[in-house]
Order: C-alpha cells, then sequence, then structure tokens
C-alpha cells in the first residue's frame, strides 16, 4: 500500500497520529488490541510512514481467503497452544534482517480480557539487542501512534509492570475487552 492511500484512510477515519521512532529495528507492542480492525489500522499506520511490519497472528486467522492476505500483508501464523521455537525464531529474525526490520507484538497475546500479558516479546528483545517500541491505539479518542521506548532494566516482573501502567486509560474497539491488572 502507497504512503499517500494510507495516510487517507486514516485522515478519513479521522485518527490522529504520531511520527514512528527513528529506530531500525524494534519490537513493537501494539495495544490494545481487542479487534482485528486494530491490525488494519496497525498497518495503515505503518504503511503511511513506509515500513512494513512482520505481525505475529494466531494461526486460527489464516484460514482461505484471509490466510493469503495476512501472509501478504506481514502476518506469521502462530500456534499459540504449542511450544513451537517461535522466540528463538524471533531472535534468529533480527540477526539476519538486513536494514528496517519491525516485529508487532501484541503483549496481550489475545483480543479477550485478560490480566496475564505475555512476556515473549522482553526475552526476544533482550536476546536481538533492540529496544520495544510501545505502540498504541486509544478508540477513545482517535489516536494512535507511539508511546515511546520501554525501559528494559529491571527483572521482567518491573518491564511488564512499568509497561502496564503506560498503557492506563486506553480504550479498545471494545471497550469492555481491555485490562491492564490497574485500576
Amino acid at each position: 500500500m502507497s504512503k499517500f492511500l494510507a495516510k487517507l484512510f486514516i485522515k478519513a477515519g479521522r485518527w490522529k497520529y504520531n511520527d514512528f521512532p527513528d529506530v531500525e529495528k524494534a519490537v513493537v507492542l501494539m495495544a490494545p488490541h481487542t479487534s482485528m480492525w486494530d491490525f488494519v489500522l496497525g498497518k495503515m499506520y505503518f504503511a503511511m510512514h513506509g515500513y512494513k511490519p512482520v505481525v505475529l497472528i494466531k494461526k486460527e486467522a489464516f484460514v482461505w481467503p484471509f490466510g493469503y492476505f495476512l501472509k501478504k500483508m506481514g502476518g506469521i501464523p502462530v500456534d499459540r497452544g504449542k511450544r513451537t521455537g517461535l522466540t528463538d525464531m524471533a531472535i534468529e529474525s533480527f540477526a539476519k534482517a538486513k536494514g528496517r526490520f519491525y516485529l508487532v507484538i501484541t503483549p496481550e497475546g489475545t483480543r479477550k480480557k485478560t490480566k496475564n500479558w505475555k512476556k515473549g516479546f522482553i526475552r526476544i528483545a533482550k536476546a536481538a539487542n533492540v529496544p520495544v517500541v510501545m505502540g498504541y491505539l486509544d478508540c477513545s479518542t482517535r489516536n494512535m501512534g507511539i508511546l515511546g521506548l520501554l525501559d528494559m532494566f529491571g527483572t521482567d516482573e518491573e518491564i511488564m509492570e512499568r509497561l502496564k501502567k503506560h498503557y492506563l486509560g486506553f480504550t479498545g474497539l471494545h471497550k469492555n475487552k481491555f485490562e491492564t491488572g490497574y485500576e
């Protein structure tokens, strides 16, 4: 998709946005994730900046004919019920990537309401020695973009606590499905 068409799509939806940071490689977290439309809006955001990220998506979404298009748009099917070496594959992808490479992950790991966010992104980012960019969609304000880089110092639990606090007050497309675990 061209930058122009992506920007037109975002503007037509009356979304406001900020720019992507100048990093060559990164794990990009996108939250809240409550709808498949999050994928479309995220793809438009990246396209208007001229980037084509890789996105981890549950394998069940790759049914015909959607699977073909999801793969063309950078989707990688994930079997959430098996230990498939996905983390190691992601780390290896960063090492092999020439130029810009962005791996998009939803930290909730689901569109359902959950307090138990996934920590795999921490291992990936640390092992690949890349920053974690905190992306967001806030449907209540129609804002999308980047909150900044996540401080990756401390234990996994400390990192996750800091991450969840950044997303307080955000609303997904389906308001009742997003939870950080904080009031």
